[in-house]
C-alpha cells in the first residue's frame, strides 16, 4: 500500500485497521514493549492540563480524533471524572473496541477528520494518538480541527516522530522496517500491513515541519516533546484568537 498520504486511498487505510483490530491493543503492547499505554497517558495529562489552563472550570469536553480502541477515551475520562468525551475513527471495527472498552462513558461517531460533524468552538481540547501520519491531507485536517477547538483550547498529538542522528536514525529503521512486522505476525498480525506502518513511520515529517503544519492551521504556542530517544513525540498547540 502507498505510503504517501496524497496518493494512498483512504479506503485502503481504513480496510487495513478493520484487518489488525482484533489484535491492535497486543501488536501495540509487544511493539513498544507496554511503553504505548505510558506515552497515552501522557498525551491525556498533557491535554487536560492544557485545557485547565484555558481556564473555564471543570467538566471539560474533549474530542479523540482517530480514537481506534479507546484507550486514551479511557485516560481522559480518569483524568477528569467530570468531563465528557466524543471518540472519532473511520473504522467501524475500532470504534466498536472502543465503544466495549469505554462503556456509556464516552460517545462515539464514525467520521473523517477532515470533516467533523461538530460545530464550530465546540471542545475544550482534542487529541490524536499514532492517527496523524495516517491521515491523507493533515493541513486540511488541522484546520478542521481548528474550527470546532475554543480559542485557547489546544490539540495534542502523539506520534511517531523522526529520530535525529545517524545511530538513532539507523536503529528506528531497523525497528520500525525490520522487527515491527515481525513481531506482527508473531502475534497473529499481517507482516504487509504493519510494513505499511513502519513505511509511514520512515517517511513522516520531521519536528520543524509538524509544528509548522500546526502553525499555518492556527495554532500558538506549540511544543515538542519527545520521548524514547526522539522516537516518539507528543507536539501540542493551542487554538489561536481569530481577528
Amino acid at each position: 500500500m502507498e505510503a504517501d498520504p496524497i496518493r494512498r486511498d483512504p479506503e485502503d487505510v481504513k480496510r487495513l485497521f478493520a484487518r489488525v483490530s482484533a489484535r491492535y491493543d497486543a501488536i501495540n503492547r509487544a511493539m513498544c514493549g507496554g511503553l504505548d499505554v505510558l506515552w497515552r497517558g501522557r498525551l491525556a495529562k498533557t491535554a487536560a492540563a492544557l485545557a485547565r489552563e484555558n481556564g473555564g472550570g471543570g467538566g471539560k469536553k474533549y474530542l479523540d480524533i482517530a480514537c481506534g480502541s479507546g484507550d486514551v477515551c479511557a485516560r481522559l475520562l480518569g483524568e477528569d471524572p467530570d468531563c465528557s468525551v466524543v471518540g472519532v475513527d473511520f473504522c467501524p471495527e475500532m470504534l466498536a473496541l472502543a465503544r466495549e472498552k469505554c462503556g456509556s462513558r464516552a460517545e462515539f461517531a464514525e467520521a473523517d477528520c477532515r470533516s467533523l460533524p461538530f460545530s464550530e468552538s465546540s471542545f475544550d481540547a482534542a487529541t490524536i494518538s499514532f492517527g496523524f501520519r495516517n491521515f491523507a491531507d493533515r493541513p486540511a485536517c488541522l484546520r478542521e480541527i481548528a474550527r470546532v477547538l475554543k480559542t485557547g483550547a489546544p490539540l495534542c498529538v502523539l506520534e511517531v516522530a523522526r529520530a535525529e542522528g545517524p545511530l538513532f536514525e539507523t536503529a528506528q529503521k531497523f525497528f520500525m522496517c525490520s522487527a515491527v512486522p515481525l513481531i506482527a505476525k508473531a502475534f497473529g498480525g499481517r507482516r504487509e500491513d504493519y510494513e505499511y506502518l513502519a513505511k509511514t513511520t520512515m517517511e513522516y515529517p520531521r519536528r520543524a515541519e509538524v509544528e509548522n503544519m500546526f502553525a499555518a492551521a492556527g495554532f500558538a504556542e506549540i511544543r515538542t516533546r519527545a520521548m524514547a530517544f526522539g522516537m516518539v513525540a507528543i507536539v501540542s498547540g493551542k487554538k489561536r484568537e481569530t481577528a
